[in-house]
């Protein structure tokens, strides 16, 4: 069985669009969708059963929470995620799952993924490169048609793993502990990077995602995001599997802490000279 886990906030605009798109997905097993209500405040639920999927409350706040408990609620041998906004081509997770299934040394799979621009108003702009594209991420950067070589390396020098387009056993999931709920913001990489210390990452090049850009997604405080990237690399830093990882990652992690401070420089002047002393220890 396929589990696919939707985590849903205020999200009734977008959430029929989305399992619609789901249900467009021909595969040869068995399909379950959850979707994983957070402190939803519309009729996000109902129009989720109306479509077919089971719905629950997420039992905390925030993406990783609301993954982990549909994750928990969730049948399949394999986990798919998609977030309510956003939508799957049609015909696209076929191939994906195909190719994870041939490889059970593999944990995840994920595919290319194209942003459109969503201006509320029926007006739906799709940017003219796909993440694959735009960064020149092939079989010659991934080292192979189909595994990622070095996943670590790769995935701290570019970030080409987008949630939506991933496919996971459940078994590695599990292992992992899942997506860490103390993070409110890039738990996703967190987790990729985690997978990419111990198990062998796939990849496919085509389109799995249509990711949509709108007012509720675009306001994220830059620095909060900043501080969190830099918080992820330093807990990878200290896991046992990234010893021969360290030096790449201080390197990013100081540069990253330079980037925080030449932000804050004119507002925040001490918490710059912080973080530019923080940039110095390894």
């Amino acid at each position: 069985m396929l589990s696919v886990v939707i985590p849903a906030h205020d999200a009734a605009r977008w959430i029929g669009d989305a399992l619609a798109s789901v249900h467009a997905q021909p595969v040869h097993l068995p399909v379950e969708v959850v979707v994983v209500t957070d402190r939803c405040r519309d009729n996000t639920a109902a129009i989720a059963r109306a479509a077919g999927a089971r719905v629950i409350d997420s039992p905390a706040p925030g993406a990783a929470a609301a993954r982990n408990a549909g994750v928990d609620a969730s049948h399949g041998a394999f986990i798919a995620f998609l977030d309510a906004d956003d939508l799957w081509p049609a015909d696209s997770l076929g191939d994906r799952l195909a190719l994870l299934e041939s490889l059970p040394e593999a944990a995840l799979v994920f595919g290319d993924c194209r942003q459109f621009d969503d201006d509320g108003h029926g007006m739906q702009r799709p940017h003219r490169q796909t993440l694959f594209e735009s960064g020149r991420l092939d079989a010659g950067f991934f080292g192979h048609p189909q595994r990622v070589i070095d996943p670590l390396t790769r995935l701290l020098d570019a970030g080409f793993i987008t949630t939506g387009s991933v496919i996971m056993r459940r078994e590695a999931f599990l292992a992992l502990d899942g997506f860490d709920p103390t993070l409110a913001l890039v738990e996703d990489l967190d987790l990729w990077l985690r997978a990419a210390l111990r198990h062998t990452v796939l990849w496919h090049p085509a389109l799995a995602l249509l990711r949509r850009r709108h007012g509720a997604n675009l306001s994220r405080d830059a620095h909060a995001m900043a501080r969190a990237h830099i918080a992820v690399l330093e807990r990878v830093a200290r896991l046992p599997e990234a010893s021969a990882h360290r030096a790449r990652i201080a390197a990013l992690r100081g540069r990253a802490l330079r980037g925080l401070a030449r932000q804050e420089a004119a507002a925040h002047p001490l918490q710059a000279l912080g973080h530019l002393l923080q940039s110095l220890r390894p």
